[in-house]
């Protein structure tokens, strides 16, 4: 059985981009400078239009232009991975194709949410994604955000078909590793999506993580990887409890709207979110600064703000 991770976009840290805004328009320039910041950090890839990214407020089109900036902004620096999952496969589809064609090098596909699929469903999803383009999908499982889950069985057949070549978990449940067996740790390389938990994902097995937390503190949160990637586990486990306040402030669901405030005094960020999200409140804001004055790469930054 080939092991498909070796021709996997990317291993390590990837940041989960959020999709800056101002009047309501898509923030090019910010979005720009951010990514050359996450890459001058040392993140080894991006992520962009997902849940973090508020992709379900984009249209179409917007979707492809804020892919286009990445793309353009890495300047082949990183990989960078297109979120296109939706509830419809048509759309979904759509979507990837529109990725492959803006120069993504890879795809994270969440299950359908809304229309809750059985599991043959959601096979037959992802098997049409896959076979619809020629890059490699990520298979994202985020069971609180979509009320769609993935089950062992499930991860072993789409781990049969050639153009799914991992799994990303966002439930932050490190004993869903246990029911992954030893060939399908070979066939599928496995990704965290959730902060807290990404230090014992990736020590039982994980080959990365999609980090929200990146955003806000890109230089620490790659230096946790690295220091995994290398078996130096002790300083990873410092640097994980180091950045431990912030992943708490920001919670098992980072709200972009929370991350857009952290950024607007270390990038200059507009704070501004699409609705149904809408600006945080004052005592989750104060949470997420004050994380960030505890890190030496946001400290002095914020100090200048202030």
């Amino acid at each position: 059985m080939p092991d498909y991770r070796r021709r996997l976009p990317v291993q390590g840290l990837v940041c989960d981009l959020v999709t800056p805004f101002r009047r309501d328009a898509v923030d090019h320039d910010g979005l720009a400078a951010l990514v050359h910041w996450q890459i001058a950090s040392g993140v080894s890839g991006l992520s962009v239009c997902g849940r973090i990214g508020e992709g379900g407020a984009l249209s179409r089109e917007e979707r492809r232009a804020v892919l286009a900036t990445v793309v353009r902004a890495t300047g082949l620096a990183v990989p960078v991975l297109a979120a296109v999952g939706t509830y419809a496969t048509e759309t979904t589809i759509g979507l990837a194709l529109d990725a492959e064609a803006e120069g993504a090098d890879g795809l994270v596909v969440t299950t359908p949410y809304y229309s809750k699929p059985t599991q043959k469903g959601i096979i037959a999803h992802l098997r049409a994604v896959a076979e619809a383009t020629t890059l490699p999908v990520l298979v994202l499982a985020d069971p609180a955000a979509t009320r769609s889950d993935v089950t062992a069985d499930t991860l072993r057949e789409l781990g049969e078909i050639p153009g799914i070549h991992g799994f990303i978990d966002g439930s932050g449940d490190i004993a869903r590793l246990a029911v992954i067996d030893r060939p399908m740790r070979e066939r599928l390389a496995l990704y965290s999506a959730h902060d807290a938990t990404a230090f014992a994902f990736n020590v039982l097995g994980g080959c990365g993580t999609l980090s929200p937390a990146a955003n806000l503190a890109p230089r620490m949160t790659s230096a946790l990887h690295q220091a995994l990637r290398t078996r130096n586990v002790d300083l990873a486990l410092d640097l994980k409890d180091r950045l431990a306040p912030l992943f708490s402030a920001l919670g098992d669901m980072p709200d972009p709207a929370m991350i857009k405030h952290g950024l607007a005094p270390l990038l200059g960020v507009d704070e501004a979110v699409r609705l149904p999200l809408v600006s945080v409140s004052a005592p989750g804001g104060a949470a997420v600064r004050h994380a960030l004055a505890g890190l030496p790469e946001c400290a002095a930054q914020l100090a200048k703000a202030s």
